[in-house]
């Protein structure tokens, strides 16, 4: 049996490698990549080079395609960590433009409800934001939470397994 795996923020598509290396069994059937504000998306293009470019790879505002999303078994993303990380002086967290994007997870959960899920982001993700540490996370869970999901989280520090 496959699992059909939808891939959000696919960038060059890191979890399609990493999941279709791991087993044949993950079959990714729909990837969204795309970089607001500019025009070239040198990321989808790479991602295309690699995996071909077809009606299942889009390159479209994630708000306006994710109803398009076709039913999957593991959800995966590793949505942008900008209004979150320490290298931002003015991180907005979930409020920001880029933290916002969690919403758009949240509404593919809704409709979706695939069984699961794997997310990456930064770690400062867990403090976020700082006058409110933890504000943002909570948020995230309590949204888990309420569609009848049971987390597991952990940070990793790459270096332990000697990726810088």
């Amino acid at each position: 049996m496959n699992i059909k795996v939808v891939e959000l923020f696919a960038g060059v598509g890191g979890f399609r490698l990493g999941l279709e290396t791991a087993s044949p069994l993950f079959q990714t059937v729909w990837a969204n990549q795309w970089e607001p504000k500019y025009k070239a998306q040198h990321a989808f293009d790479c991602y295309c080079q690699h995996f071909g470019n077809n009606d299942n790879h889009i390159n479209q505002d994630i708000a306006l395609v994710k109803h398009d999303a076709p039913k999957h078994d593991l959800l995966v993303g590793g949505f942008p960590c900008q209004d979150f990380s320490v290298a931002s002086t003015k991180a907005k967290g979930i409020e920001g433009e880029k933290g916002s994007l969690w919403w758009h997870i949240n509404d593919i959960l809704k409709e979706k409800r695939p069984p699961y899920v794997l997310l990456e982001n930064v770690d400062r993700l867990l403090k976020s934001p700082s006058k409110q540490r933890g504000r943002d996370f909570l948020i995230m869970l309590r949204c888990f939470y309420d569609l009848g999901y049971a987390v597991e989280w952990r940070v990793i520090n790459a270096a332990e397994y000697r990726v810088l």
